[in-house]
């Protein structure tokens, strides 16, 4: 009888406690951004609640719970500890994995459950409209000559904007610890250095920067994204196109705690994707001018573990990487 009561819940239960695959979720979800109210993370937060709940993929409503604390390391921390627990997702971007290579925290995303890649930025190199280089190439061949005569501004450091500026310079063969590269506050302040003459050319994302490329101040020399782009991108090059294989994809994704049950990882495959193509998500993306970049929960995982090694390897070349000092 025993034997029989186990095999009925082997088939029914989500390896939850007391809980069945037909009542997930059951309770209302905590959505974790890792990052403050009104910032990217919480926008990507709010939008994906905003599609699921408008196509009716999610019974239970969200609360969502910023902690924005400690370059992301505190919502990763609080989510690390709910092990097994279904009812708690997490938005973060590659601070998942790059906070461990520069020796802020110990964890990483095996430490957590990866579910889904949402959404992407991509960057752009920008300089001002009346900039002398004309080409992204022109400014690879004058680094790559005298590393030192060319001064590139980021918004943060270590992070995309600074990769979309390393591995370009990598690949076509310059020294990247020899790259000037200078750190601003945010992509605000960042702009405000192209345009005051301080910088020559800057690393951002597509929306910070689209704005003043309309107003005339500004041009766009190449994108981060693997393959063209239309609309304001269009005549835009990707790295690719210029013959560097490099392509950068500034994405937010969804996780869930450790020891997340597959059952549950199932389902959020399957309500993911269902949003990634529905109509309420697509206005999401092109209102906040972010693309379509959705992967599932196995190539999620493996494509963090490429990142990872990519930016390990950069990162200790410059010296930035370092293991976290044991608590």
């Amino acid at each position: 009888m025993k034997f029989v009561r186990i095999l009925i819940c082997a088939a029914a239960v989500l390896c939850i406690p007391g809980l069945h695959a037909a009542e997930y979720p059951s309770k209302p979800i905590e959505l974790v951004p890792a990052g403050a109210p009104g910032g990217g993370l919480d926008l990507v937060a709010r939008a994906l609640e905003s599609a699921l709940r408008e196509e009716k993929l999610v019974k239970e409503p969200f609360v969502i719970k910023n902690m924005g604390g400690a370059g992301g390391n505190l919502a990763k921390t609080y989510v690390s500890q709910k092990k097994g627990d279904a009812h708690v997702l997490y938005l973060e971007s590659n601070r998942i994995y790059l906070n461990r290579i520069v020796g802020t925290t110990h964890l990483t995303y095996t430490d957590v459950t990866p579910l889904g890649r949402i959404m992407t930025e991509y960057l752009v190199w920008v300089v001002r409209a009346d900039s002398p280089y004309k080409s992204a190439k022109e400014i690879l061949a004058k680094a790559k000559a005298d590393p030192s005569s060319v001064v590139f501004g980021v918004g943060t450091s270590p992070g995309n904007d600074q990769m979309n500026i390393l591995r370009p310079a990598r690949a076509s063969g310059i020294d990247t610890k020899k790259v000037q590269i200078v750190t601003f506050k945010a992509g605000g302040d960042l702009m405000i250095q192209l345009l005051g003459g301080h910088v020559a050319v800057i690393s951002t994302s597509v929306s910070e920067a689209l704005e003043q490329v309309k107003g005339g101040k500004a041009r766009m020399l190449a994108v981060s994204a693997p393959k063209p782009m239309g609309g304001d991108l269009a005549s835009v090059p990707t790295w690719r196109s210029m013959g560097i294989d490099v392509s950068i994809l500034h994405w937010r994704g969804l996780f869930a705690p450790p020891g997340t049950s597959p059952e549950v990882v199932k389902f959020w495959d399957r309500t993911l994707s269902r949003m990634a193509k529905s109509e309420a998500w697509k206005k999401m993306l092109e209102r906040h001018e972010w693309f379509d970049a959705y992967a599932d929960s196995a190539t999620f995982r493996r494509e963090l573990e490429q990142e990872e090694k990519v930016y390990a390897e950069l990162l200790t070349e410059l010296g930035m990487a370092k293991a976290p000092e044991k608590k």
